[in-house]
């Protein structure tokens, strides 16, 4: 075709404008729709013990070692209810209520017929010097129930982008003199690899967030002891109970329609 006859379009800036009014209207009803829908959605969620789908687990180049040595691949734990956190081999202070959650979970399912699993991405561990992470192991159980992944100096970037991108933790892991800054959430797994989140919403297991606003709280009960304050929507024994729940929500429904 001969292009050489044809000349520029007329710009008329009050078609433009108008064109582009229309637009923002579109942009403006469809925020309003999705956001009453996914209001709508929380509301017939709110009192449902089903945890919620996040995002689905696919890579399959993550190498797992167990305690005893054994290589193993993040797709092995198909089958399994997983909760997975990070820490280092000396965990932080910021990590006290997370474990403590831990602890209560699995002792809750010690005399189940199925426990989960833990998942533990070590920060600063190494699988040349597999007993330096013994302690972080034995603290939570033994085989099969705690497996590990190392972040030595050949891991770092891959898991850094892993536990980012799939686990769906909020920040990435990072090291300042000597002392991590990770992200000290609790994911929940379950057992076609979907990261599960709060019943009726998005959010994840983060008791640190729960604790701290509750110190807040415990402060301003302090500081105004007369006034009547609005309650937590969520305190570390509700979060406690909710995950015990969502866990034996998942075991009772392995197969629930939209996992597979």
């Amino acid at each position: 075709m001969d292009v050489s006859q044809l000349e520029p379009a007329e710009r008329d800036p009050k078609k433009l404008r108008a064109t582009a009014f229309k637009i923002v209207i579109f942009m403006v009803i469809s925020g309003f729709f999705l956001n009453y829908a996914y209001s709508k959605y929380r509301e017939r969620t709110a009192d449902s013990k089903r945890p919620s789908i996040e995002t689905r687990i696919t890579e399959p180049e993550v190498e797992l070692l167990t305690a005893d040595g054994v290589a193993r691949n993040i797709q092995d734990l198909k089958g399994r209810v997983t909760m997975v956190l990070t820490m280092p081999s000396v965990p932080n202070p910021e990590s006290k209520p997370t474990l403590e959650a831990l602890r209560e979970v699995m002792d809750a399912f010690k005399d189940a017929p199925e426990k989960p699993t833990i998942l533990i991405f070590v920060l600063d561990g190494s699988n040349a010097e597999p007993e330096k992470m013994s302690g972080v192991l034995s603290e939570y159980g033994q085989e099969p129930e705690v497996w590990r992944v190392v972040a030595d100096d050949d891991a770092k970037t891959s898991l850094r982008s892993f536990s980012k991108t799939k686990m769906r933790f909020n920040r990435v892991p990072t090291e300042k003199e000597g002392v991590f800054d990770y992200d000290t959430r609790l994911v929940l797994l379950d057992q076609h690899l979907f990261v599960r989140g709060v019943p009726g919403e998005t959010d994840g297991w983060d008791f640190e967030t729960v604790v701290e606003m509750e110190k807040k709280f415990e402060k301003a009960k302090a500081k105004s002891p007369d006034e009547e304050l609005r309650p937590l929507p969520m305190t570390t024994p509700k979060l406690r109970e909710i995950l015990i729940e969502s866990i034996e929500y998942l075991y009772a429904n392995p197969n629930e329609k939209g996992q597979e």
